[in-house]
């Protein structure tokens, strides 16, 4: 009888559980905070790096990054889940540690905000390479307020190494190539 009950019981199919919900999905598997990642392309000989944390409640990552798409181009992003959708730039702060907060208008391309103007990353990465603790303060594209903590790196070295695979130097902004003139454009006869 129990062998007839227990055949039973196992032929009912559980009660259906309701799916997670975005906000219960489990945090992204991370290597270490601040790990730099530097990559090699064969073909160019060129090197690109990222290095990033995952924010403390574990629903965004803060992330430097350098590309080679063909000029170099160091940005600073910020990335939440659920991702953002595009949109007109926005304003976002970077408040390090007891410091006042560090504001720009950032570029929302999809997934996330990036912001690439050399004097402007040049002065966040050194600042975050410095921070015990980074505050993130967004507006995102339906003009809800996002705020994330992150720790910081500790050290200037992860910083610096993905700055380096670019080419940039530590605390230095890149200086622009210079256009070329037109011939003789601008000069005496």
């Amino acid at each position: 009888m129990i062998l007839l009950l227990t055949i039973a019981l196992q032929a009912v199919p559980p009660a259906a559980t309701p799916a997670p919900s975005p906000a219960a999905a489990p945090a992204p598997l991370a290597a270490a905070p601040w790990t730099p990642h530097i990559k090699l392309d064969p073909v160019t000989n060129r090197s690109t790096g990222t290095v990033w944390a995952i924010s403390q409640d574990g629903r965004a990552r803060l992330v430097v990054r350098c590309d080679r798409n063909p000029d170099n181009i160091v940005s600073v992003q910020f990335i939440p889940t659920p991702p953002f959708p595009p949109a007109t730039r926005r304003p976002v702060s970077i408040k390090i540690d007891d410091e006042p907060p560090l504001g720009a208008n950032w570029q929302f391309p999809g997934k996330g905000a990036i912001i690439a103007d050399d004097v402007i990353v040049t002065n966040l990465t050194v600042a975050i390479a410095h921070a015990r603790q980074i505050k993130v303060h967004v507006i995102d594209p339906s003009d809800k307020p996002i705020d994330a903590v992150f720790v910081g790196p500790g050290s200037e070295a992860p910083i610096k190494q993905v700055l380096e695979s670019c080419g940039y130097t530590f605390g230095v902004s890149p200086t622009p190539n210079p256009v070329p003139s037109a011939a003789g454009e601008g000069q005496e006869p």
